[in-house]
């Protein structure tokens, strides 16, 4: 009896008798074979009750009715275990790890682990569904990007490129809260780099912009830092933020020779309160005046710029 070429199926001879037992033979092995699932994949012993229509890849050293089928694909009926021997290039579903894997060089092999380079895939969806605007859309807590090590042929270095055709065209970062915008960095329709925001996705307003010929920092709106209220102790004051309203450490006055805080090139802006007299020490620690200054009102304004480990003052206005 003759059999196919690839499946070695059972062929239906020339004035046979009882055809179809050889026919049924072949459609019980186009079943096992054709979109091949597997509930497992290297089992080393048959189950002890099998359901018709399950098929493993028997793995090394098999044991039980599976002996000497290292291997093999061993398929159920119900009245027995049919074998089939895999060709290089046939398909399954494992069950067991939810995969597609390739018969490929004598082994199994997960379908991604066969692929080579991919290029010009119209859409590529992680996790989620890519289409025609976003074609490649990534769902997921945390992306990374790493550079190449230089001891796997790479440089070490990684750099992000974002490039757009004209430079009336966008070239942007936005950030969004529900699929609203809220943030924005980049070009956007010309070559200043801009951080804009937005309170409801629609309306965006341009806080900062670099300028792209010569790099100068424009601010689009007023700036300012937010308040803190340090405590004076000991006579030093340590400053957190840009603009500080301090206060005595008890009782209502207090003498400050030294502020530690800030880095070089900070600008410092100190107010006083009604109640409280803060007197300055003029190069006492590290503060350099024109002389001792007192804050002892509420429009009362001392401005310092720190260069070294000095706080050098810029101005000063007592306005009580």
């Amino acid at each position: 009896m003759a059999d196919t070429a690839r499946l070695n199926l059972p062929l239906i001879a020339p004035e046979q008798a009882q055809k179809h037992i050889t026919h049924n033979e072949a459609i019980t092995a186009l079943d096992a074979l054709v979109q091949l699932v597997v509930e497992a994949r290297d089992l080393t012993a048959p189950p002890a009750e099998p359901v018709a229509g399950q098929s493993f890849i028997i793995g090394a050293a098999a044991s039980g009715a599976w002996t000497g089928r290292d291997g093999e694909l061993a398929s159920w009926t119900g009245a027995g275990w049919r074998y089939a021997t895999p060709a290089e290039g046939w398909r399954l579903w494992d069950r067991a790890s939810a995969g597609i894997f390739v018969f490929q060089g004598g082994k199994w092999t997960a379908l991604l682990a066969t692929l080579g380079a991919l290029q010009n895939l119209p859409l590529l969806g992680v996790n989620t569904s890519a289409d025609a605007n976003n074609r490649l859309a990534v769902r997921a807590n945390a992306v990374l990007l790493t550079g190449l090590e230089s001891g796997a042929g790479g440089s070490g270095d990684i750099r992000l490129v974002l490039n757009r055709e004209t430079g009336t065209d966008t070239a942007t970062f936005v950030f969004q809260s529900g699929f609203s915008g809220r943030a924005e960095i980049g070009l956007a329709g010309n070559d200043d780099f801009a951080f804009k925001v937005s309170p409801d996705g629609s309306a965006f307003f341009t806080g900062m912009t670099i300028d792209k010929d010569n790099g100068f920092v424009t601010f689009n709106q007023l700036f300012g830092s937010a308040p803190s209220y340090p405590t004076i102790a000991g006579g030093v004051l340590h400053v957190a933020t840009s603009y500080a309203i301090p206060a005595p450490e008890s009782g209502t006055a207090a003498t400050i020779d030294t502020i530690t805080g800030g880095f070089d090139g900070a600008v410092l802006i100190l107010t006083g309160t009604f109640g409280n007299t803060l007197t300055f020490a003029d190069g006492a620690g590290n503060l350099k005046l024109g002389a001792a200054r007192v804050l002892n009102n509420f429009e009362d304004s001392l401005m310092l710029v720190k260069r070294g480990g000095d706080w050098i003052e810029l101005a000063f206005a007592s306005n009580g």
